[in-house]
């Protein structure tokens, strides 16, 4: 599959009050966090496009009042990295 570029017309792009580098980011974190948020992409994905590794991107998630997606057996894989790192 061929990457999805998204293209903001120019007369939009202007009202954004933000240097182009850091609207881009801005643009990238909303949108990540609306696909994970409806379950589109997974954690791993999120944390990837937002290149962070995945504590961070849950961080990310809390500082957002998102709740982490995930089921019992990834919760106890999660625990035993986190007893491993310890």
């Amino acid at each position: 599959m061929q990457p999805i570029c998204l293209q903001i017309p120019p007369e939009i792009a202007a009202q954004i009050k933000l240097p182009r580098k850091r609207a881009q980011r801005v643009l990238m974190e909303e949108l990540v966090l609306r696909l994970y948020e409806e379950g589109f992409i997974s954690s791993g994905q999120g944390a990837y496009l937002l290149k962070m590794d995945r504590l961070s991107f849950e961080r990310f998630l809390a500082e957002h009042h998102l709740a982490i997606h995930g089921d019992v057996e990834e919760l106890d894989q999660d625990i035993s990295h986190l007893d491993q790192a310890l």
